[in-house]
């Protein structure tokens, strides 16, 4: 990484307040009827998950960090929503006709109900939040804001090296951390300078890895809570399982060629 200069702690700060313009932008439009929900949804919280990394950028990972990750809670459902029911039809799992049926049907059924904009107070709290976020952003002092994004990005840095590094084949967590590292680390560097760190490609594919599996985790989760338990359809988890396992393998091994690349 370069030494960020004044200008380049500027550029960052102007483009982090951007991206909260945007941030409110797309929550008011949660009020259209025109559009399709899923899909601003999808975009709101794409890009609050950068926003996130970007006030870590600047050492407000404990103040404004969580506001914004507040409206990504709150808006969860209706992804969550879509994502288990893509993910479902990836999975293509047909042994048990009868109960491939029923989880089809009853994803389908969630996905449908969970299409409702959120009301407009609810939407009036989620800009506040943003709101609030900025304003952390914009009092900071101008003289140091250089001297802190340097010292964030190497926060960020070594909270990815850890993560990833530190990867337990049976922990969930691991991996869902390793992902929130990950994301934090990339979505700072989007409001950076370009030309002012060197990114490996292999590092930017990770989060799309990590996100299939903790896609598999989460529907498993869905299917363990709605009572498609392993003791009664032992197919469908013997085959979760081996791809959970196949997914995971793969991202040890992508991470274990990136660092040895970095070490030599």
């Amino acid at each position: 990484m370069k030494t960020p200069t004044d200008q380049d702690a500027q550029f960052a700060r102007e483009q982090l307040a951007g991206g909260c313009d945007r941030m409110e932008h797309l929550l008011r439009g949660l009020l259209d009827s025109r559009g399709r929900i899923a899909e601003e949804v999808h975009a709101t919280r794409k890009l609050g998950k950068s926003l996130r990394g970007g006030f870590a950028l600047f050492g407000l990972g404990k103040t404004s960090s969580p506001e914004i990750q507040a409206i990504g809670r709150l808006l969860s459902g209706p992804r969550d929503a879509v994502s288990r029911l893509s993910t479902w039809k990836k999975f293509a799992w047909d042994e048990d006709a009868a109960a491939a049926a029923a989880i089809a049907a009853l994803l389908d059924q969630q996905t449908h109900s969970a299409a409702r904009r959120p009301p407009p107070e609810t939407v009036a709290w989620c800009v506040d939040r943003v709101i609030a976020a900025r304003k952390n952003l914009e009092e900071l002092s101008p003289e140091s804001l250089a001297e802190q994004i340097a010292h964030g990005l190497r926060k960020l840095e070594k909270q990815v090296v850890k993560r990833c590094q530190n990867l337990d084949h049976s922990g969930k967590e691991d991996f869902h951390d390793a992902r929130k590292a990950l994301k934090a680390y990339l979505g700072a560097l989007g409001f950076m300078p370009e030309g002012l760190v060197t990114l490996d490609p292999k590092l930017a594919e990770l989060p799309e890895l990590l996100g299939d599996e903790n896609d598999l985790t989460t529907l498993s989760e869905w299917l363990e809570s709605h009572g498609f338990t392993a003791e009664l359809v032992p197919g469908l988890w013997t085959r979760l399982k081996a791809r959970r396992n196949h997914l995971r393998n793969e991202v040890v091994h992508e991470i274990a060629q990136l660092f040895s690349q970095k070490d030599g």
